[in-house]
């Protein structure tokens, strides 16, 4: 048995499911599940194992271990983690400590009102995780960042000095951990750049994000697959 989350589900067929799933110990793999009486639901761990099958793997045996029940804003961001595992993981490849900090920020978006750190570290692991990370104390040529100089973003490459820009300061404080709204906007912009550039096509959950802070939350058919409209 191994402990496994679902990223997207989609009905296939006529009775049967196909899982987009990310496991601890596979990495990010497709199961199907045949004829289920449920199918198992988003933002939930589950212990299970699979079968080798005429298409995909069958999912057999699985057991629900822990659930996040995601609500509003927070559903809209977990779709948003999804859809980010779903576009960048490469499959069959193990990724543990990824895995890990999923579920630690499901937690954060379920018990926490503010979103933006959760989101902000998993970007930063994500990134780190998948070969993308950069230094934020130190720019693209290695050189220690200093708080009275500008420095702009270079995807790909990391901070550069600038004439004006992004504070030295600002930088070196999220590097250290300090804990203030400004800091995280600061990071959702540095960090938006370096998805975009390895992503290299729009996130659909990310332009659905902002609208859905004042619309309410998804369908209870989105919600059912995990796929946004």
């Amino acid at each position: 048995m191994q402990a496994l989350i679902i990223l997207q589900r989609q009905p296939l067929r006529e009775q049967d499911w196909l899982l987009d799933v990310f496991s601890s110990q596979r990495g990010r793999l497709s199961l199907v599940l045949n004829r289920p009486q449920t199918v198992p639901d988003l933002f939930t761990l589950y212990q299970g194992d699979w079968q080798p099958a005429q298409d995909w793997p069958a999912l057999k045996g699985w057991h629900r271990q822990q659930s996040w029940p995601l609500q509003d804003t927070a559903l809209f961001c977990g779709f948003y983690l999804n859809e980010l595992l779903v576009k960048l993981l490469p499959r069959h490849e193990p990724q543990p400590a990824l895995f890990a900090t999923y579920q630690a920020t499901l937690n954060g978006l379920h018990n926490s009102p503010v979103a933006d750190p959760w989101l902000r570290l998993f970007e930063v692991q994500l990134l780190t995780q998948l070969g993308y990370g950069f230094s934020w104390q130190q720019d693209s040529s290695g050189q220690p960042l200093q708080a009275g100089q500008y420095y702009r973003f270079v995807p790909g490459q990391g901070f550069s000095p600038a004439a004006s820009g992004l504070a030295g300061a600002d930088l070196l404080a999220f590097a250290s951990g300090a804990n203030a709204l400004p800091l995280w906007r600061l990071a959702r912009a540095v960090l938006r750049q370096a998805l975009d550039h390895v992503l290299q096509q729009p996130l659909l959950s990310r332009e659905l994000l902002l609208p859905a802070r004042a619309a309410g939350t998804p369908t209870a058919a989105d919600a059912a697959t995990g796929r946004l409209p």
